[in-house]
C-alpha cells in the first residue's frame, strides 16, 4: 500500500536564529517513522532578517519564501498550497516554529486522520493535556477573554482555537485554500468556522505544550486586530458556505 504523504508547514517570521535547530529537532523525531512520507516545509513570511537564506540552506526541506510580510494566516495558506500543488500531499500539518507543542502531536493527529478524521486540532484545554510552561498572566487573561468572545460568536464545541498545531486531509485543505480570507492570527478561527459551515467535523486531541518565553509578538496590538478580524469572519459567512449560498 502506498504511504500517505504528509506536509509539515512551519510559518516563519524573523526565525533565522532558531529555525535550523527546530528543523533538526523535527528531523530527529521523524527519522524512525516509517508509516508516512514526510516533507518539512518552512515558509518565510517576508522576514526582515536572513530567515530566507537560512531555510534555503537546510538540507532535506522544501522552503517557501516571499515578500512582503503577509501574516501567519497567509504563510500557512501558502504552505498548504505548496504541499498540495507541488508535493501532492495527502495530509498537511502546521505547527509553530518554536515547537511549543511537543512533536508527539504529529503521531496523535495522524492517528486521527488515518482513522478517517478530516480536521484534527490540538487543544491545550483538553483534560489530558500537559502545560509545562504557562503563559504570563496578561496573555492568559487575553486568551480567556478571547475564548469567551469566540464561544459567544461562533458556538464552537472546542475551547482552544488558537493552539498552533492542526492537521488536515487534502479535501479540507482544498476547501480552506478556496474559502479562507484572513491573513492574521484569526485564521485559526476562520478555518474552524469554514469547517463547521461546510459540515466537516473536527476532532481534538490533547497536547504537551510550553509557552515560548522569547516571543516578541505584542499581545495588545495583536489582540486588537484579532478581535476586529472576528467580526470580519462573522460578516464573511456567505462566502464560506458551500457554493456561497445563503
Amino acid at each position: 500500500m502506498e504511504l500517505k504523504k504528509v506536509g509539515l508547514v512551519i510559518p516563519c517570521y524573523n526565525e533565522a536564529k532558531d529555525i535550523s535547530k527546530s528543523v533538526e529537532t523535527i528531523k530527529e523525531y521523524l527519522k524512525d517513522k516509517k508509516n508516512h512520507v514526510f516533507f518539512i516545509v518552512p515558509v518565510n513570511d517576508g522576514s526582515k532578517d536572513n530567515t530566507e537564506e537560512v531555510i534555503k540552506s537546510i538540507d532535506g526541506v522544501y522552503p517557501v519564501s516571499y515578500t512582503p510580510n503577509g501574516g501567519k494566516g497567509h504563510a500557512v495558506r501558502e504552505g498548504i498550497k505548496y504541499c498540495l500543488n507541488e508535493l501532492k500531499c495527502d495530509y498537511v500539518i502546521f505547527m509553530d516554529a518554536d515547537l511549543s507543542t511537543d512533536l508527539v502531536a504529529i503521531d496523535d493527529s495522524l492517528k486521527l486522520l488515518d482513522g478517517g478524521a478530516k480536521f484534527a486540532i490540538g487543544s491545550r484545554y483538553n483534560k489530558d493535556s500537559n502545560i509545562k510552561v504557562k503563559q504570563p498572566f496578561k496573555r492568559r487573561f487575553i486568551s480567556k477573554c478571547s475564548r469567551i468572545i469566540i464561544s459567544m460568536m461562533f458556538h464552537f464545541k472546542i475551547k482552544d482555537t488558537q493552539c498552533g498545531f492542526k492537521a488536515m486531509d487534502k479535501e479540507i485543505c482544498n476547501l480552506l485554500i478556496e474559502k479562507s480570507l484572513m491573513d492574521g492570527f484569526s485564521f485559526d478561527v476562520e478555518y474552524i468556522y469554514i469547517a463547521k459551515l461546510n459540515k466537516y467535523p473536527y476532532e481534538t486531541f490533547p497536547v504537551v505544550w510550553s509557552d515560548d518565553t522569547g516571543s516578541t509578538v505584542s499581545a495588545l496590538s495583536t489582540s486588537i486586530r484579532f478581535f476586529k478580524d472576528l467580526f470580519k469572519i462573522k460578516k464573511n459567512k456567505k462566502k464560506y458556505l458551500p457554493n456561497e449560498k445563503a
